[in-house]
């Protein structure tokens, strides 16, 4: 019910597609009864029927404008269904109107039944088209959405991997200026002031890295040249013919004449009906799957399909044996809406499967710019640590030293092992020196920026917690997996990340982003698992995952 409501309120009810769908149906199938049984009174129901239609489609026009203009659901909903319930309700008047003037002739038939036939066959019929188009037009869009940020963090993935490949070089060089300016100080008369001066010359060397690495994270990432990845090219229509779903052929047309058989026949006609509708798809629906299985099987499929509209013809004259051609109209009837409904369903799989493609992609993108962004930011934040703690350390011991008098050799000696210590440590850092979850976490907030407007909040009672846990953590790979989230459900493409503990002591990361999630997306991204939940939080989707078991914080290195 909440797809159907999503599709009546989503602000494209009214297409291109329900206006061809109803032009199909209203001119060839639900057609008025003018004259008799015959062909050409058959033919001459089919021009009042079109007419008709091109009257009562010019009349929707403002109800189709009005939806798309509307913002409140509420609203869309009582243009909608209060425009699809009267032009159903005034067909049969039009339709005798443009008989009479054309022909002379009214049609006739209880204008009852008629009414209640095109009432059923318009909802119906419309509502599985919009459900159709509504749910393929949002996974395209979340397809393209999750195109456009993967774009967008791949350029980001390569700059870092750019980035991390330079910073060796920028290191090494900020040594070499080091070393040389320390021996230069060391030539020299040393006293406070020289070694003052060589530890300033260490503090702007650390300022640089650091000021280089907060604008390199600031700097927005373009977007890249050229129109954007496209989704994958649809296949030929015969390898697009899949199985149409259960019941939603035959059973459906029958559905549709079901007023009209009870007005002709009584409710048993009308129910006899509805039972060999049931019997012919699931017959079709066998055969198709059987015979008649894409990519190859388009000829099959049409092949199917008019038998089973044969069939309904039998099963309609044999219920109503006088209705003369009326009776031959489920031939064409049935194996169209085959071809409708498959086409449909296989274009609703086709955007899904992009999408998933785009899901998919976009997580493995994401997780790779993020180690590429910690493998360029990790020797940067090192070396700055270093400079400020080791190097400037030997600084001040040493200025102490020479505050009042020459140093001696062993205490150059010493002042020159240190900071040369401190030199080979940034250039040979250790390979036992992994990174933490929150240090995975930084680079994929970072890397995640590039497409999406993150915010990211630890509170310091959470910051030594996520300090403890390794990189491969869940948390870094949760938060991924929701981040692609906050862009398959929202446009807005704006989430807000936070780590805190609970009153229990776990450590807990919410990501939170304006968005409205589905019924069938409140399962997935492992929230069947102990400790996740995906929920709705007013006009948000919020995921969360909470960590009972997070380890100890572990010693920092020095």
């Amino acid at each position: 019910m909440r797809i159907w409501w999503n599709a009546v309120t989503g602000g494209a009810f009214y297409t291109r597609w329900s206006a061809v769908l109803s032009l199909l149906v209203a001119s060839l199938f639900s057609v008025p009864s003018i004259g008799g049984t015959r062909p050409e009174d058959y033919l001459r129901g089919v021009v009042v029927a079109g007419l008709g239609w091109a009257v009562l489609a010019a009349a929707l026009v403002p109800a189709a404008v009005a939806e798309r203009m509307l913002r409140a659901r509420p609203a869309r909903a009582v243009v909608v269904l209060g425009s699809l319930v009267a032009v159903a309700t005034c067909r049969s008047s039009v339709n005798d109107a443009v008989s009479v003037a054309l022909f002379g002739l009214a049609p006739h038939g209880m204008p009852g039944a008629r009414i209640a036939t095109n009432l059923v066959t318009a909802f119906a019929l419309l509502s599985i088209v919009a459900v159709i188009t509504s749910r393929h037009a949002a996974a395209l869009a979340a397809a393209q959405r999750l195109r456009d940020a993967l774009d967008r963090v791949e350029v980001a993935r390569a700059r870092s991997e750019e980035r991390a490949r330079a910073v060796g070089g920028e290191i090494a060089g900020a040594v070499t200026d080091l070393r040389e300016a320390r021996e230069r100080m060391l030539a020299g008369p040393v006293d406070f002031d020289a070694v003052r001066a060589f530890a300033e010359r260490v503090r702007a060397v650390s300022h640089s890295l650091d000021r280089g690495l907060r604008e390199r994270a600031d700097t927005p990432v373009p977007r890249r040249a050229g129109p954007g990845r496209p989704p994958e090219p649809a296949p030929p229509v015969s390898h697009r013919l899949v199985a149409p779903p259960w019941f939603s052929v035959a059973p459906l047309y029958a559905l549709g004449c079901f007023p009209f058989a009870v007005a002709a026949g009584g409710v048993g006609v009308g129910l006899g009906g509805l039972a060999g509708g049931i019997l012919v798809d699931l017959l079709a629906g066998a055969a198709t799957r059987r015979w008649a299985a894409a990519p190859r099987g388009g000829a099959a499929f049409v092949a199917v399909w008019l038998v089973a509209g044969v069939g309904m013809a039998g099963v309609t004259y044999a219920f109503l044996p006088a209705i003369g051609t009326l009776g031959l109209v489920p031939v064409l009837a049935v194996p169209l809406v085959a071809v409708l409904v498959s086409l449909c369903r296989d274009a609703l799989a086709r955007a899904r499967a992009d999408e998933r493609r785009a899901t998919t992609g976009l997580g493995d993108a994401a997780r790779e710019a993020a180690a590429a962004d910690v493998r360029a930011q990790a020797p940067v934040r090192r070396a700055v640590d270093i400079l400020h703690g080791r190097a400037q350390g030997a600084c001040v011991v040493f200025a102490a030293r020479v505050d009042d008098r020459e140093p001696t050799a062993d205490e150059v000696a010493d002042f020159r092992g240190r900071t040369e210590a401190a030199f080979h440590a940034l250039l040979h850092p250790a390979d036992t020196d992994p990174a933490t979850a929150r240090d995975a976490l930084d680079g994929l907030v970072d890397a995640w920026r590039s497409a999406v407007t993150v915010s990211c909040r630890v509170e310091a009672d959470a910051a030594a917690m996520l300090a403890g846990l390794a990189a491969s953590d869940r948390i870094v790979t949760a938060v991924n997996e929701a981040l692609v989230n906050a862009v398959k459900h929202s446009a807005a493409r704006v989430a807000d990340v936070r780590v805190d503990r609970t009153p229990a002591g776990a450590l807990r990361v919410r990501v939170t982003s304006p968005g409205r999630l589905a019924p069938s997306r409140r399962s997935g991204l492992g929230t069947n698992q102990p400790g996740i939940r995906l929920f709705q939080d007013g006009d948000d989707v919020v995921f969360e995952i909470t960590v009972a078991d997070a380890v100890a914080p572990r010693t920092p290195h020095s």
